[in-house]
């Protein structure tokens, strides 16, 4: 029988594919900015141009020195990382619905923009208190709200060969972190008792600690895979996650921390390609 752990690909999926056709039905056009993309990938051979390359090194490269600070104040910090991580969230949380609800759901010809800021403002704070406050479902929804949010905004405007080497290099780079770097430190018993402190950067479902990333790299993918290599593709590459989630778990019951990234990832990857060229 499966248990709460096996939920968060299927909310994911549910919140993450009504945000899709928003972006598809609003029909307005997102501008990339950094460090999203740092580099214009020409029209022409840009798998031999240095864009997607130097765009991947930049996101890895903030990626990685966030995380590294975070984890500085999470062990120096703890009260102050609490505040962090959950205002974070409510930042992302605004920002995106705002975009989504007044800019791309344009919402803005049927109310004023002071109600769409009001409704933006208050739907955020709620998912925040969920996040913060409980645990579960309720959380796990409220977080995949803000990651889908979030995720199909920048899987939206991410080139094709950025999206290529940035997910190929994060299925890479999240082992490395899970197994060496500085998450590999938060299985330590000594951290393992702090983890309700990052609510908000991290959802605890049943007896998995999901994090907030993982899912915003989910629906970057499958985003990605969506408004670069079509529908179909973009199915094949949610399956996939979903099935690389369920591996993940299995993992789980040998090892104290998995990387979540790297199986569901790769087999997105692989599946959105060999789905679009066969």
């Amino acid at each position: 029988m499966l248990g709460p752990e096996a939920l968060p690909p299927i909310i994911l999926t549910a919140i993450l594919w009504l945000f899709i056709l928003n972006l598809f039905h609003g029909g307005v056009e997102i501008e990339p900015v950094a460090p999203v993309v740092v580099v214009e990938e020409p029209v022409e051979a840009p798998a031999s141009s240095p864009a997607p390359y130097l765009n991947t090194l930049t996101l890895l490269s903030v990626i990685a020195i966030s995380g590294f600070t975070l984890f500085i104040i999470f062990k120096k910090f703890p009260k102050l990382i609490s505040l962090i991580s959950i205002g974070a969230f409510w930042i992302v949380a605004f920002l995106t619905l705002l975009v989504h609800l007044g800019y791309i759901g344009r919402l803005s010809v049927i109310l004023p923009e002071s109600v769409i800021v009001v409704v933006a403002l208050l739907v955020s704070t709620f998912l925040a208190f969920l996040v913060r406050r409980v645990s579960g479902p309720a959380a796990l929804t409220a977080a995949s709200v803000t990651a889908a949010a979030g995720g199909t905004i920048i899987g939206y405007m991410i080139p094709l060969f950025t999206f290529i080497a940035l997910t190929a290099s994060l299925a890479v780079f999240d082992i490395v972190m899970v197994k060496k770097g500085y998450l590999s430190l938060l299985s330590q018993e000594q951290y393992r008792d702090r983890i309700h402190l990052l609510r908000g950067l991290v959802v605890e479902v049943g007896n998995v600690n999901l994090g907030l990333g993982d899912l915003l790299f989910y629906t970057i993918t499958v985003t990605a895979a969506f408004f670069r290599l079509g529908l179909i593709p973009a199915i094949a590459s949610n399956l996939a996650i979903m099935i690389g989630y369920y591996l993940t778990l299995q993992l789980l019951k040998k090892w104290d921390t998995v990387p979540g990234l790297t199986i569901p990832l790769v087999l997105a990857l692989a599946s959105a390609f060999a789905v679009h060229y066969l």
